[in-house]
Formats: structure tokens, C-alpha cells, sequence
């Protein structure tokens, strides 16, 4: 079965007709916040939870990255460390409630395999994305992606089957998250990582699908051993999968002409290391 990764563009057409009212750089002064009476995890060493929203505070008890925390509410106090500013938030930790800034808790977290996935946006100003891959609450390896300026609005990921690429580049995931933009008000991004021996390795990035009326897109992908089949209702045709290679199938429209339509293809071969993009258009 084929990898089918078709984002809807409902979002992004409605995005698109308000974005006229948004001025260059919208995103600026927007800080990264997390959502109230949300689970969220730990992403730094020793954090201390406070009594009050102040780094002179008593401390409640302290944590190691991975810990489970509820997000209570926001507090309208902001902490500056360097380029990264957050809020101050009410959490709860098992029975206890305290105080902890909010940069020092993930903005995502997933699960892959025995290890924990954390992720922190570091901010408009950073343009940062710092990942982790935590074991009892160790640190076993870590990363940064520089997608420039990533909004808290909207996460995800996807897991993706290995099996069929020699040699393995290891578990495969894809993060998935918002992008601010100058044309649009943000278009969506995705990262493809994996993690192998414990380590982590980010590969290629993507935009899977998007409107900016009248102009849409529209994406598939098709793995090693899958065949995408043929849609006589859009004039796709049939793709079949390559060896050591994702292929990226890309349909560009217009939704007030659907004749006016062009396939794009994108590969990612997997040189034993890394996923080498190479491009071509589909005529």
C-alpha cells in the first residue's frame, strides 16, 4: 500500500483570503505558548518547579527531561534567556502544583520505540527547533533544525516502515509543523529524521500540500516496493516504487481551472548515509 501523505487544503485556502490583512513579519514578538490543561514533558536537565513564578522561588520538586507535567494556565510573566522568550505556566506534577518557565518543557513529544522524543521551538527570533531523544530520562542524542520561524499552532508526526532499504537507515519518523510566512500566514513544513544506534540524523524537508488561491498543491509519497496508482479524475498516472528511494509526487492546479495541472517528482535516494534529493519535472 502506498504512502499517501495528502494534506487537506481547506486550512490553507482560508488562511490564504485573510492573509491580505497580515503585514510583513506578523510573526514577530509571537511568543512560542503552550495550551492550558495540555500534557507536555520535560526538556531540560534538573528543572525546578516553583512555589511562584520566580527563578527566587522555593522549589516544589525537581525533574529530569521526559517527566510528565500539566499545563494548569498561562501567566501573563515573561522570562528572557538570550534570543528565547516564554511565559511563566501554572503546571501540576502528579499531586503537586508549582511554577515552571516555559522554556524549559517541550513544545511536542512523541514515542519511538524505547525512546522518547522531545521537541522545543526556541522562537521567531531563534528560527530553532532543538529535538531530543531521551532514555530513562537520559539524553542519548540531540539535534537542531533551522526551519526559520515555526509557530506552536499546529503539530504532528508519522512513522514511517524502513524495512525495505539496505542498509537500514534505522526508525524512521517525519515532524510535522508551521512555518510563518510573509506571503501566506504560514505554510506547513515537514522533516524527515531518523534514529539509528541512538543517534539522531535529519534528512530532508518538505511542503506536502498548500493553497495560495488560485494556486494549489497537492503531494503523495511512494516508498520502495509501493505503487501509487493511476486517477483518471486528476490525470495522475501510476508510480511505482523505486529501489532505495521515496519518491515525492507532486500535483500543482488551479481550482478555479482543473485543465490547468502539472506532476512534479522529487527523489530522496538513500545512499547507505543520507537521502540525496534529486529533482525532475513531469511533463
Amino acid at each position: 500500500m502506498f504512502s499517501l501523505l495528502k494534506y487537506s487544503s481547506s486550512l490553507f485556502i482560508l488562511i490564504s483570503l485573510v492573509s491580505p490583512l497580515l503585514s510583513q513579519g506578523h510573526w514577530e514578538g509571537t511568543l512560542p505558548e503552550k495550551k492550558e490543561n495540555t500534557d507536555y514533558k520535560v526538556f531540560a536537565e534538573n528543572v525546578n518547579i516553583r512555589k511562584e513564578p520566580s527563578l527566587k522561588a522555593d522549589v516544589v520538586t525537581k525533574l529530569q527531561p521526559g517527566s510528565p507535567v500539566k499545563v494548569l494556565k498561562k501567566i501573563n510573566t515573561v522570562l528572557a534567556q538570550g534570543k528565547v522568550k516564554e511565559y511563566w505556566y501554572k503546571v501540576k506534577v502528579g499531586k503537586e502544583e508549582g511554577y515552571v518557565w516555559g522554556g524549559l518543557l517541550s513544545d511536542y513529544h512523541l514515542t519511538l520505540g524505547k525512546y522518547e522524543i522531545l521537541v522545543r521551538n526556541l522562537g521567531v527570533t531563534s528560527e530553532v527547533l532543538e529535538i531530543k531523544a531521551i532514555l530513562d530520562s537520559k539524553l542519548i542524542s540531540s539535534l537542531k533544525l533551522d526551519p526559520g520561524p515555526v509557530s506552536n499552532e499546529s503539530w504532528g508526526h508519522e512513522f514511517y516502515n524502513t524495512d525495505s532499504f539496505k542498509p537500514s537507515p534505522g526508525e524512521m519518523f517525519s515532524l510535522r509543523y508551521l512555518v510563518y510566512s510573509e506571503i501566506e500566514y504560514g505554510f506547513p513544513n515537514e522533516t524527515f529524521i531518523t534514529l539509528k544506534d541512538g543517534k539522531l540524523a535529519s534528512h530532508f524537508s518538505r511542503v506536502p500540500g498548500m493553497c495560495d488561491p488560485p494556486s494549489c498543491a497537492e503531494s503523495w509519497l511512494v516508498f520502495p516496493e509501493e505503487t501509487l496508482n493511476a486517477d483518471s479524475e486528476i490525470k495522475r498516472k501510476v508510480y511505482k516504487g523505486k529501489p532505495n528511494t521515496i519518491r515525492e509526487i507532486t500535483r500543482h492546479y488551479d481550482i478555479d481551472d482543473i485543465s490547468a495541472q502539472e506532476y512534479y517528482e522529487r527523489e530522496y535516494l538513500w545512499n547507505g548515509k543520507t537521502f540525496k534529493e534529486k529533482e525532475q519535472t513531469q511533463k
